[in-house]
C-alpha cells in the first residue's frame, strides 16, 4: 500500500512539472514544485533532473517486498505560454504543501487543470491585434498607423494560429508570420493606409517577440542551469532570425518592385 501511494505521488509530481514546462515555466519554478510536492507526502529519498524539454524523476520506494526503484520520464516536444495554468498548478502546488489537499484530491485537480479549455480564438486575435496597435502608437505611430497594425495584427495572426497545428519548425512558421504582416504593412502604406511603415512593421513584430523565453532563460543561467538556459537562448534566437528574415525578405521583394 505504501509502494503504491508512492508510485501515485511520483506520478503526480511528475505530470506537475511536465505542465509547467509546457506551458513555459522556468526550470527552478518546475523543481521546487516538484520537491514540494514530494515533500508533502514524505518522500525524501529521490533524484531529480530537469532540462527544457524533460524531467527524469526517479524514487527509492519501499515495501514489503524489499527496496525498489521507481521512475518517470518526461519528455516535453513544444512549449506554449499558459500563464494561467503556471498559477493553477502553483496554487495546487501550495494547497498540498500546506496539508489542504489529499493524493486523490490532488490528482482530480491536476486533471481538471490539464483538461482546462485553451483560450478561444477570438479572444487570442482581438488581444494580438489590441497588442501590436498599443505598441505601433507607443512606438511613435500616430492613431490611424495603431489601427492599421492593429488589423494587419488580426489577420496575420489567425495564419500563426494555423500555423500551431501542423509540425512545421518555428523558423519556418515565424518567418512566413513575418512575410505576411510584412507584405499587408507595405501594401498598406503604398495605397495610403497609413503613414510610418516602420512604426507599423515594429508593432505587428511585438506579438512574436519570445519575451517569456528570454527571461526564462536568463533565469535559468542565473541559477546554473546552464544547459537548459542555453536551449532557450537558441530557441529565442531562431524566431528571432524567422521574424527576421521574412520582413527582410518582403522588404527587398518590394523595394525592387518601387512600391516603397
Amino acid at each position: 500500500m505504501e509502494n503504491d501511494l508512492s508510485i501515485r505521488v511520483i506520478d503526480l509530481a511528475s505530470k506537475a512539472g511536465r505542465l509547467l514546462l509546457e506551458s513555459g515555466s522556468d526550470i527552478t519554478r518546475v523543481e521546487d514544485t516538484i520537491s514540494h510536492i514530494l515533500a508533502a507526502f514524505d518522500i525524501r529519498d529521490y533524484d531529480l533532473y530537469t532540462l527544457t524539454n524533460g524531467i527524469f524523476l526517479s524514487s527509492l520506494n519501499k515495501s514489503k517486498e524489499g527496496k525498489s526503484d521507481y521512475t518517470r520520464i518526461n519528455t516535453i516536444p513544444s512549449q506554449a505560454t499558459n500563464l494561467g495554468r503556471i498559477d493553477a498548478i502553483n496554487t495546487l502546488s501550495r494547497d498540498i504543501a500546506d496539508g489542504k489537499c489529499t493524493i486523490d484530491e490532488a490528482e482530480q485537480r491536476l486533471e481538471k487543470i490539464q483538461n482546462a479549455p485553451p483560450m478561444k480564438p477570438i479572444i487570442r486575435l482581438l488581444a494580438t491585434a489590441l497588442a501590436s496597435g498599443a505598441f505601433c502608437i507607443m512606438f511613435g505611430g500616430n492613431l490611424i498607423d495603431g489601427l492599421v497594425c492593429a488589423a494587419i495584427g488580426f489577420l496575420y495572426y489567425i495564419v500563426a494560429i494555423r500555423f500551431e497545428k501542423t509540425q512545421l519548425s518555428k523558423l519556418l512558421t515565424t518567418g512566413v508570420c513575418g512575410v505576411i504582416f510584412a507584405t499587408l504593412a507595405i501594401l498598406s502604406f503604398h495605397f495610403g493606409l497609413c503613414q510610418n511603415l516602420d512604426k507599423v512593421i515594429i508593432g505587428d513584430i511585438m506579438p512574436l517577440i519570445p519575451g517569456l523565453s528570454t527571461v526564462n532563460a536568463v533565469r535559468d543561467i542565473a541559477a546554473g542551469d546552464y544547459l537548459s538556459g542555453a536551449v532557450r537562448i537558441i530557441d529565442a534566437l531562431v524566431i528571432t532570425v524567422g521574424i527576421a528574415v521574412g520582413v527582410g525578405v518582403s522588404i527587398i521583394v518590394f523595394t525592387s518592385l518601387g512600391l516603397i
